[in-house]
């Protein structure tokens, strides 16, 4: 019964502190202003074209054939389908996640 009285005693003096009643505010602002640039950020754009051009190009082929080979193979030797599944689950996110990626940052920046 004690430790309700406490959490709701420090908790109830939080709600009345004006700091609080202001964060949802400095939140939305922040948020706000946080999209109005994310578009024209260009720091990263080098290394983000190098990765996405491995994964999309020749690499990520070669990964994805090479784990639907092992994971086949391990699920061949152990009599088991999980390897299998887990394999081709891997080899999809290999060979559509980047392009899945790429359209989700460009529709939200």
């Amino acid at each position: 019964m004690q430790k309700k009285g406490l959490i709701k005693r420090i908790f109830g003096k939080a709600r009345k502190s004006k700091v609080v009643k202001a964060l949802p505010v400095a939140g939305a602002v922040g948020l706000a202003a946080g999209s109005a640039f994310a578009g024209q950020d260009t720091t990263f754009n080098t290394i983000t074209t190098t990765i996405n051009d491995w994964l999309t190009g020749s690499l990520g082929k070669a990964l994805s054939i090479a784990t639907l080979a092992v994971g086949g193979g391990y699920a061949v030797a152990t009599q088991s389908a999980k390897a299998a599944v887990s394999a081709t689950g891997i080899a999809l996110i290999l060979a559509y996640g980047p392009d899945a990626l790429d359209s989700i940052f460009t529709a939200l920046f």
